[in-house]
């Protein structure tokens, strides 16, 4: 299962806030789910901001527009990161950490790359404040994940139940 979450995590939909769940439920330890999804987020930011920074922004917009639904949804998602960038534009760095380190949808590395791309932001610093605020978010998931369990017995006392309620959920 290490070997999936790392996968997981590397995705730009869900990241670490998909995998550390994915990897604790799969039966990881709390630690190895972690260390895992950072790893795999950590990597494929910096594989992703020198790549960006080699090729240039406007050449990988260019070439991604012409695909038909993909450039649709990277045209979108683009969008956004230029509106969340103008929210940290004076922040810069610490923004860009802050930024990762809330646990939502799409204030994950991805596009945290795509920001800091549209700021001019040197890459190595860039990934750097990314993956603080992979930790700091890695850490809230795990954490929250983690003690799932503990709540689920807080509420329903007994572990019995706990497994008749997840059933009936999934």
């Amino acid at each position: 299962m290490g070997f999936w979450t790392f996968l997981i995590s590397m995705m730009p939909v869900g990241e670490l806030r998909f995998s550390i769940p994915f990897g604790i439920f799969s039966g990881l330890h709390w630690s190895e789910a972690f260390i895992y999804s950072f790893i795999g987020n950590s990597l494929i930011t910096l594989v992703i901001i020198y790549l960006i920074d080699y090729y240039k922004m406007d050449n990988i917009t260019n070439i991604i527009a012409r695909i038909p639904l993909i450039g649709v949804i990277f045209k979108k998602w683009q969008n956004r990161a230029i509106k969340k960038s103008q929210k940290f534009n004076n922040w810069t760095y610490t923004g860009l950490a802050l930024f990762v380190s809330i646990p939502l949808p799409i204030t994950g590395a991805w596009t945290a790359v795509m920001i800091s791309t549209l700021l001019h932001l040197k890459p190595f610093r860039s990934f750097l404040f990314i993956s603080l605020g992979l930790i700091v978010s890695g850490t809230i998931i795990t954490v929250i994940c983690h003690n799932f369990t503990n709540l689920m017995e807080y509420i329903f006392i007994n572990k019995e139940e706990i497994t008749i309620f997840i059933d009936s959920v999934s």
